[in-house]
């Protein structure tokens, strides 16, 4: 069988997955990141900074080596910029076009900073997949969406084209599959791809260097085939229609264009799944595809032959274990863009080692992150903000072009401590993505400044005794009491249950005590916030009451003075929702933006000159709460909130 170009990328040395976070070793050196005149992300794997700038109207001279491919791979490049030349050389086009998305973030006002760079990816396969089978996205969105993938030199887009409320694929063979009366209502009931759309886009993503992986998923996600036709996917004639349908995509989008194939095979039960997966699996490779299939707790077994992709059900956290894959995998076991809060998600990713391994192989083949809207979305813009799918992404593309030697995921609920490695390596990172996110949507501010005095949990009975303690700046006795950093503390995630008290129930409630430092009396403005929904399913304590923080009893004091909630909402006390919402009407009632606590107004809050006791309490009232704090003080910045870290914290 043909072995596509993304695999043979993949070809690298296996490393063990069994490590400690307190030996992380940053994949570069730190003191080049530090010594760095711009900002790059993902940042090369070596770097020499050398002084001076070359011209930016200097002529790139660039040329392939194929000798090169033993130490940079199929991907890699060697860039040197020197007073008076800019040289490139690669392997292939890709790595010359990933060195120009390197020449674009070292371009400065001055010319090109002088350096020498080695760079390459540590994984074949770096990606982000999108359902567009529920929200339908603009071929047109999805272009800038490459836009940014490609300058993040990520290379896998995974299109999920097909979902219960629509089919977007355009037959001529069965049109009432895009027959706008079988879709769901108000579920972009006109919107389908046509073939021709398709391959532009196909074509648009190979001129980036991205490889398209379609999906139609089978025979689960299937409720629309089954509204359109009568029968059940897995049925003799469903199968029947689905091979019919699968031969008319495969006479517009030929192997070359799309070597994989996934077929989906999640969350579904059924009586004659061996015989499912077989006869699909043949299918595709009777094509010249390579199939993939979801490889998750609920899903049909997978192919031996076939590419699992790994998916855990949102309250796992672990790592992939190579050792049980029967074959060659892809990464999605992350977790999902809508299901997490930003700063939680962020951190995951960038501390998680993607498929368990310190780079890809050929068993290993890299991540792919999701981003699942279930919930009907009217704008479609919001998506990419509700989600913080950029600052996500951004994380994405740093980790799966660098790997890591070993896995830090305790890091996604607590900051890592100061003085390390993996602390400094963070801030960093933060510092690169505020200085690169540009216009992008960009729902995330660098919190590692501030630091916090943590005071339980403790039984909801005895919360007067503790409250009335720390008010009167008094240490609360026999309560444990913990340092934390970050703006974003989280003690227990609805998903995954990561935190400083993943183990917590609720009917407890913690504090957490912060000192802000003013040269002067002023004002400031803060992102605060408590809780949101996850964006496939709306799970949440929902919006205040105006005037207060949360419908979970959230109180703030500040030296010692009660504050009061000044954001103003058009739900308040609505939108409280303890169970799953799918399949129910509210999964398609759109979200409005207040309900995520980063799409709000900063609060403005008024500081004395010197120190200022900030107090926080935060109970836990359910396991629909994502249960945390947020708190980042922000400023105006060429029209943007940017973090403020002038409010240093003790």
């Amino acid at each position: 069988m043909k072995i596509s170009y993304l695999i043979l990328c993949g070809i690298m040395a296996l490393s063990p997955a069994l490590s400690f976070s307190n030996d992380w070793v940053n994949p570069h050196v730190l003191s080049q990141e530090e010594k760095a005149p711009v900002a790059l992300l993902p940042f090369p794997v070596k770097v020499e900074w050398n002084g001076g700038f070359c011209p930016l109207s200097t002529k790139v001279e660039q040329s392939i080596d194929e000798k090169l491919e033993s130490s940079l791979g199929k991907e890699g490049y060697l860039l040197q910029i020197s007073p008076k030349s800019i040289n490139v050389k690669a392997t292939t086009s890709a790595g010359l076009f990933y060195a120009k998305q390197t020449l674009a973030q070292l371009k400065t006002k001055d010319g090109y900073p002088c350096c020498e760079i080695e760079d390459y990816p540590a994984f074949a396969i770096r990606g982000m997949m999108h359902d567009t089978g529920r929200n339908f996205q603009t071929i047109e969105s999805l272009k800038k969406q490459l836009d940014v993938m490609a300058a993040l030199k990520l290379n896998v887009f995974h299109w999920h084209l097909t979902d219960h409320p629509a089919w977007r694929i355009e037959t001529k063979k069965y049109p009432i599959l895009n027959d706008p009366a079988k879709r769901r209502k108000d579920r972009d009931e006109k919107d389908t791809y046509s073939m021709a759309q398709i391959k532009d886009l196909f074509n648009y993503a190979k001129q980036r260097h991205i490889q398209i992986i379609p999906e139609i998923d089978m025979p689960g996600h299937s409720e629309y085939f089954e509204k359109c036709f009568g029968i059940k996917m897995n049925s003799p004639k469903g199968m029947d229609i689905l091979e019919e349908l699968l031969d008319e995509f495969f006479t517009y989008v030929t192997p070359e264009m799309a070597p994989y194939f996934h077929f989906g095979a999640d969350e579904v039960r059924i009586p004659n799944a061996k015989e499912f997966v077989e006869r699909f699996s043949n299918k595709l490779k009777a094509n010249g595809r390579i199939p993939m299939q979801w490889a998750g707790p609920h899903d049909l077994p997978v192919h031996p032959e076939n590419v699992g992709q790994l998916w855990n059900d949102e309250n796992s956290s672990g790592l992939p274990n190579p050792d049980k894959q029967p074959g060659a995998y892809v990464d999605s076991s992350m977790g999902y863009m809508n299901a997490f809060e930003p700063g939680i998600l962020v951190r995951r990713v960038f501390f998680r080692q993607p498929c368990g391994v310190s780079k890809g192989n050929e068993k290993a083949l890299g991540p792919i992150i999701c981003l699942w809207p279930d919930v009907r979305v009217d704008d479609k813009s919001k998506i990419a903000r509700q989600s913080a799918q950029w600052p996500v992404m951004f994380a994405m593309a740093e980790r799966s072009w660098k790997g890591m030697q070993n896995d830090a995921s305790e890091y996604a609920g607590k900051m890592a401590p100061k003085g390390t490695d993996a602390r400094r390596s963070f801030e960093l990172f933060e510092k690169r993505m505020e200085k690169l996110s540009g216009s992008l949507p960009f729902p995330y501010w660098r919190d590692t400044f501030m630091s916090w005095q943590v005071f339980g949990p403790v039984k909801n009975q005895d919360q007067s005794m503790v409250r009335t303690a720390l008010l009167e700046n008094k240490t609360p006795q026999g309560i444990q009491e913990t340092q934390a950093d970050g703006g974003n503390l989280i003690f227990r995630s609805r998903a995954a249950h990561l935190g400083m008290f993943s183990q917590a129930k609720p009917g407890n409630t913690v504090w957490a005590k912060t000192n802000l430092v003013a040269k002067k009396d002023r004002e400031i403005y803060a992102m605060i916030g408590f809780d949101s929904p996850a964006r496939s399913t709306r799970r949440c304590s929902g919006i205040p009451k105006q005037g207060e923080w949360s419908q979970c009893g959230t109180q703030i004091w500040l030296n010692g003075e009660k504050l009061t909630n000044t954001q103003q909402f058009k739900f308040p006390g609505q939108r409280r929702f303890e169970k799953h919402t799918w399949f129910q009407p509210a999964n398609e009632m759109p979200f409005e933006d207040e309900e995520f606590w980063w799409l709000r107004e900063p609060v403005k809050i008024k500081l004395k000159k010197g120190d200022n006791t900030l107090l926080i309490e935060q109970p836990y009232t359910g396991d629909y709460q994502n249960w945390g704090i947020s708190f980042i003080p922000v400023k105006k910045e060429n029209g943007r909130w940017v973090a403020d870290d002038s409010i240093t914290t003790k």
